[in-house]
């Protein structure tokens, strides 16, 4: 792809549901892993081949190991190590449901579902007839945070694999969009607005790859580039809740805070949220503690560098969340501030000036020169990842 090797392997749902052997899976996981290849997984089917059939669920063909792993270990091992997408156009149960599970990321079409049991299985357990689309349809996946895109055909789903595979290596170059030197005025005093807008006019035309977009959009994940060069993005989104950080939220930042820090790209966090978290119907969130804490964590052991900037509201822990803490081991490389910026009663000039709040303030459209400037006196991610020796961590599969 692009002139770098990529393993690819795929199944046919059609052909005894699509059932894999998994020897030589784990053989194909284990020159990934050896080589560091990028993996994309066609992952339709119900789960390893069954064969020689006995009385009750047959036996599974799970022996025969071929490489340094089996498949289940050599997934997990694959983690934070070797890039890998999955993209699923149809049925995807038991093991193949899992190796999406195992994936950076998952790509899927509409009408396909990803579930454990399929129906087989629930109906002899629980007597309920189901399709695979009401049992475990994608379109559910894709509000709870379980998939990370939902497209309407499998081209469109490969091509989209390509895109994110394409982001491990930078390109020569990126032009601005079109509204990059009006970007101050998408920004309102005060109230709502979609931050969509502001995200195009700071990163190369065409260049964004969002990623769980349905799935706790208060704030936004993606990936993107300035001048060619890969960043992942986080940004609070006024238009939903107010940016507020919830615990899905939470869990999103955290995760893609991962993916970044293991394949070396920077990180770009546009803050923009009055407080971190909102009573729900019920009053409560459950496990908001936890999933907070879990972003901070992510926070302070990342080590790509990131840079922050505020563009109007910074409220409780957000500015921590979205960007680390401004004191400890995840202090941001470059931390700004637009003119709009609020800390209390002080404008963002006077603490500046007078409390080292910021590096610097900056008027809106001088975001991407800086932004760019800051990532010419970094080395490549590709020139990062071709030094490293050992796994920095796993990427968290929630």
């Amino acid at each position: 792809m692009d002139g770098e090797t990529v393993i690819t392997s795929s199944t046919d749902y059609t052909d005894r549901g699509g059932g894999y052997g998994a020897a030589r899976l784990e053989h194909l996981i284990s020159l990934a892993h050896q080589q560091r290849w990028p993996i994309a997984f066609f992952v339709d089917g119900g789960g390893s081949r069954a064969r020689h059939p006995r009385a009750g669920l047959g036996h599974l063909e799970l022996s025969g190991q071929i490489g340094r792993f089996t498949l289940f270990d050599g997934m997990a091992e694959l983690s934070g190590w070797v890039p890998t997408v999955a993209i699923v156009s149809g049925p995807s149960f038991a093991g193949h449901a899992s190796l999406a599970g195992f994936s950076d990321i998952v790509i899927t079409t509409r009408g396909s579902a990803i579930g454990m049991g399929g129906p087989p299985m629930v109906e002899a357990a629980l007597g309920l007839t189901l399709t695979p689309q009401e049992l475990a349809g994608v379109e559910m996946h894709e509000l709870t945070g379980g998939i990370d895109l939902l497209v309407d055909d499998e081209p469109t789903a490969i091509e989209l694999a390509k895109q994110y595979l394409s982001y491990l290596q930078d390109s020569s170059g990126g032009q601005a969009h079109p509204s990059a030197e009006s970007v101050a005025e998408l920004v309102p005093e005060s109230g709502p607005y979609d931050i969509y807008p502001v995200i195009n006019a700071i990163f190369d035309n065409e260049s964004i790859l969002e990623l769980r977009p349905k799935f706790a959009s208060s704030v936004v994940t993606a990936l993107a580039r300035i001048e060619g060069r890969t960043v992942g993005v986080i940004a609070n989104n006024p238009n939903v809740n107010d940016g507020i950080i919830t615990e899905a939220a939470a869990s999103k930042i955290g995760r893609f805070v991962e993916l970044c820090d293991v394949y070396e790209y920077p990180i770009v966090s546009l803050i923009d949220s009055p407080y971190t978290a909102i009573e729900t119907e019920t009053g409560l969130q459950p496990g908001v503690s936890r999933w907070h804490t879990r972003v901070l964590q992510t926070q302070q052991h990342r080590s790509v560098p990131i840079a922050s900037i505020q563009l109007r509201k910074a409220g409780g822990f957000t500015g921590h969340m979205m960007a680390g803490s401004p004191t400890g081991h995840s202090v941001p490389l470059w931390q700004i501030a637009w003119p709009t910026a609020e800390l209390g009663v002080t404008d963002p000039f006077s603490a500046t000036r007078n409390f080292n709040s910021f590096d610097d303030v900056i008027e809106p459209n001088e975001t991407r020169v800086g932004l760019s400037r800051l990532l010419s006196h970094l080395p490549t991610s590709a020139e990062v990842r071709s030094k490293q020796t050992v796994k920095k961590h796993i990427i968290d599969t929630w």
